[in-house]
C-alpha cells in the first residue's frame, strides 16, 4: 500500500469509547495503520485507539512504515539518509509500543520505503539499494525495540504484484527480486527473533489464478520464506473504473496462494480492502464486508486483517461493532443481525495509487438483514 493511497483523515480518536455492549470483539483480526493520522495524536488518543481496537478483537496492528523518504519518519531514527525527512513524526512507534502493550494487541513494525511506485520494476542495483536501506532500519529498530514483546515482527512496505516482474526487462524477473531484496531482508529480520510479512497484491484483469499461483511459487521457491503473507483482496481498488478483483471471483485467486503458502509452510492471512470502489471516500456497506470475510476464512486465511485506520474512522469503527458481533460462546451456529449502516469515513480512493479526500459522515439506513451463519457460510434468510 503506497504512502499515496491515503491522506489524513479527520483526528478520530478523542471521543469516547462508547458502548460495546455485549459485543466484545468484531470478525476481523487487525488492521493497518500508515500513520498519516495517528502520528499526530496525543498518547492518550493512541491509547484509546488500541483499547477499542482490542475490544474488536483487532489485535494484530501493522504500522505500515518506519520511514517513508524524504516524507514521513516513525520512530526517533539517527540514520544518515533519514535525518532530511519533511515529517519527523518520530513518536508513533514507541506510543504504539506503549499503548499496545497497555491494550494487549501486537504490533507489526513496517520498515523503510523509498517512495517509488513500481510501475517500472527497480533495477538490480536499485534493488539492492532498497534492501540495504531496509537492513539499516531492521538493526536500527532492533536495537531500540528488540526486548519488546508486544511486537511480533516487521512487514515489508513495498508492494510485490507479479505483473511488474514478469519480464518488463530482461532482468525484471521474479528471481532478482527474491534474491536481491526479499530474502536478505527477510532472514536477517528472522535472524533477530522477528517474524515477516508482506502484503501483496494482484489485478484480475491482468493475471489468473494459475499466474498468480505461479508467481508465488517461483517466489517461495527461489528462497524467499516470510512468515505470513497477508494477501490483498484487492476488492476496493479500481483504476479508470475497472475494479482489480470481483466478488463474486476473490476466492478463486485467494485459494490459489493458500494452496501455495501451505505446501511452504506459510500462513496465508488476507488483507481486506474496507473502502468502496466508487469515488465516495467511504467505508463499504456490510453486504460486501461480510461477503469479502466469510470469502477469506473459506479460502483458508488464518487471520484476516483490513485496510486501514485512515477508512475506517470512528464512524467505521463504529460500523463495525454493529455489523460483526462475534459470537462469544463460539457457537457452531448463529443468528446475527447486520444493520446497514452508511456512515462514512475518510478513505482511500479505489484507484490503488490515487490520493484520498475526506467526506461528511452520511446518517444510516434503518434496513436490517438476517444471516444464517453455518461453517462460514451465509444466507440471508429475511429482511
Amino acid at each position: 500500500m503506497s504512502p499515496i493511497r491515503q491522506l489524513p483523515c479527520c483526528f478520530l480518536f478523542t471521543l469516547a469509547l462508547g458502548g460495546f455492549g455485549e459485543c466484545t470483539a468484531a470478525n476481523l483480526d487487525g488492521i493497518f495503520d500508515a500513520g498519516w493520522t495517528t502520528a499526530y495524536q496525543s498518547a492518550d488518543s493512541i491509547n484509546h485507539l488500541h483499547v477499542r481496537l482490542h475490544a474488536l478483537g483487532m489485535e494484530q496492528v501493522v504500522l505500515q512504515y518506519a520511514a517513508v523518504e524524504k516524507t514521513h519518519l516513525y520512530y526517533p531514527s539517527q540514520l544518515d539518509f533519514l535525518q532530511d525527512t519533511q515529517y519527523k513524526n518520530n513518536q508513533l512507534f514507541p506510543k504504539s509500543i506503549e499503548a499496545a502493550k497497555a491494550a494487549g494487541n501486537k504490533l507489526w513494525l513496517g520498515l523503510y520505503y523509498d517512495g517509488e511506485n513500481w510501475y517500472t520494476p527497480p533495477t538490480v542495483s536499485q534493488l539492492d539499494t532498497l534492501a540495504a536501506r531496509n537492513l539499516k532500519v531492521l538493526n536500527e529498530l532492533h536495537s531500540l525495540y528488540g526486548n519488546e514483546t508486544v511486537i511480533e515482527g516487521v512487514y515489508i512496505p513495498q508492494e510485490i504484484a507479479r505483473y511488474y516482474w514478469d519480464r518488463l526487462r530482461d532482468d525484471a524477473t521474479v528471481a532478482a527480486l527474491a534474491t536481491h531484496f526479499l530474502i536478505p531482508v527477510t532472514q536477517a529480520a528472522q535472524a533477530k527473533g522477528w517474524k515477516v510479512m508482506a502484503a501483496p497484491f494482484y489485478n484480475q484483469n491482468l493475471e489468473t489464478p494459475e499466474k498468480l499461483q505461479a508467481f508465488f511459487e517461483q517466489l517461495f521457491a527461489a528462497g524467499f520464506k516470510p512468515d505470513v503473507i497477508a494477501v490483498q483482496d484487492g476488492v476496493g481498488a479500481s483504476d479508470a473504473g475497472k475494479v482489480h478483483a470481483d466478488i463474486s471471483t476473490v476466492g478463486n485467486y485467494e485459494r490459489t496462494v493458500a494452496k501455495v503458502c501451505s505446501k511452504y509452510s506459510i500462513d496465508f492471512w488476507v488483507d481486506m480492502e474496507l473502502f468502496r470502489t466508487d469515488d465516495s471516500h467511504a467505508l463499504a456497506d456490510s453486504a460486501r464486508l461480510s461477503a469479502q470475510l466469510d470469502t477469506a476464512r473459506a479460502a483458508g486465511a488464518s487471520k484476516v486483517i483490513a485496510y486501514d485506520l485512515a477508512v475506517l474512522g470512528n464512524a467505521g469503527l463504529d460500523s463495525l461493532e454493529k455489523w460483526f458481533p462475534r459470537d462469544t460462546s463460539q457457537a457452531t451456529e448463529s443468528i446475527f443481525e447486520i444493520r446497514g449502516n452508511d456512515q462514512r469515513g475518510n478513505r482511500q480512493n479505489g484507484n490503488r495509487h490515487s490520493p484520498s479526500k475526506s467526506q461528511k459522515y452520511g446518517g444510516p439506513h434503518n434496513k436490517e438483514i438476517r444471516y444464517y451463519k453455518l461453517n462460514g457460510a451465509r444466507v440471508k434468510t429475511s429482511e
